[in-house]
Order: structure tokens, then C-alpha cells, then sequence
């Protein structure tokens, strides 16, 4: 029998305290997260969601310098009392989140989407949506290039259904100027489609 398991893919770039993770569960309600290294290592702990439903897992519950630059892609995934992995909200519908720690000096510490703050000004993940369109470009201004910088994470996401959306392998061209600064960020959907780009 085969098991279908979907993750969406995300970063952090420095994390000191703690892991805030935008995957919504049911509000006030304990689970119990496991977190996968590029081993089988298996790192687990207990969380309580908040009145929205999402939650964060603090660093000292992990071992000293787990999450590094050199560490590899994690999978996170959340599991109900029967030990069975549990499907969570994150823009779509997922059975966990495979992530991986990026260097740098920018700080982001949060994986998912938190619907109530993204926009395209002043926070760490921005969404841009398009409604049926072949081909998008995002003019990439010096507001975006402080929030983001030239190190970004693109994913494409298309409506399959009504609410339904799901991250499509599509072609995604990030055009620079001379000096190697990016000025915006072409998206072939290779036909009509509706959805959303998530950047971070």
C-alpha cells in the first residue's frame, strides 16, 4: 500500500529562539511535532497551538547547533495520538514541511504562511497573486530587495480546484542588471492559471 505524503518546502535563514511554524492546526489544542534531519534522525517534542491555530517549537528543545547552514533539508511533521501524521493548513493542505536553514545575516525564523500579516510590504513571506494569466513578471523594487535581498526561495502555486492550490515545477527566470542586483522575476505557468507566487 502506497503512502502519499505532500510537504511544502520552506527556509529559515537564523533561528535563536524559536521556530515559529504558520501550519494551522486546531486552536488550543496539544500535538506532538517530530522534526527529520538528512540522517533518520528523529528529534521530537510536545507543542499547544494558539487561538489561530499555529505554534512554534523552542531551539533549546533541539540539540546545540542542529540547525545550521551545513545541516541538510529537515522534515517537520506534526502526529495525533495514534502516532499517525496529521494534515495541517500551510496556503494549501500538507502532511508536513520539509525545510532547510540558509546562511546569511537575514533573519527569518518562520515556516509557513501567517495570512494575517502577508502582504508585499515589512514582513519575512510575501504572496503575490495572479488570476489567469500564461506568464507573470514581479518588478523586483528596493523595497522588496530589503525584505528579501537577492537570495530568494520562489515557489508556484496554481488553483487545481476551488481553494485548492498546489506548488507546480514551472520555469522561473531571475533577471539582474551588470552588478548582479535582481530587477525582477519572470514565471512561465506554461498556460492560463490561477494562483500565487510565495517568496521568502
Amino acid at each position: 500500500m502506497n503512502s502519499c505524503s505532500t510537504c511544502f518546502k520552506d527556509t529559515i535563514v537564523k533561528c535563536n529562539t524559536e521556530l515559529l511554524v504558520y501550519a494551522q492546526l486546531s486552536p488550543l489544542t496539544s500535538y506532538t511535532w517530530i522534526i527529520t534531519d538528512k540522517f533518520d534522525n528523529e528529534y521530537t517534542g510536545e507543542l499547544i497551538t494558539d487561538a489561530d491555530g499555529f505554534w512554534s517549537i523552542p531551539v533549546d528543545e533541539l540539540p546545540p547547533g542542529l540547525l545550521t547552514e551545513f545541516s541538510g533539508v529537515f522534515k517537520l511533521q506534526v502526529i495525533d495520538s495514534g502516532c499517525k501524521p496529521i494534515k495541517f493548513k500551510v496556503a494549501g493542505e500538507y502532511d508536513c514541511i520539509q525545510f532547510e536553514v540558509k546562511g546569511g545575516t537575514r533573519e527569518k525564523n518562520n515556516l509557513g504562511c501567517n495570512f494575517d500579516c502577508i502582504s508585499t510590504g515589512g514582513t519575512e513571506t510575501g504572496i503575490f497573486p495572479f488570476s489567469n494569466v500564461s506568464s507573470l513578471t514581479i518588478d523586483w523594487t528596493s523595497q522588496l530587495n530589503d525584505r528579501f535581498g537577492n537570495n530568494l526561495v520562489v515557489h508556484v502555486y496554481h488553483q487545481i480546484s476551488p481553494g485548492i492550490f498546489q506548488v507546480v515545477d514551472v520555469t522561473i527566470q531571475h533577471n539582474t542588471d551588470y552588478g548582479g542586483n535582481l530587477t525582477s522575476i519572470f514565471i512561465d505557468n506554461a498556460g492560463p492559471a490561477t494562483g500565487y507566487v510565495l517568496i521568502s
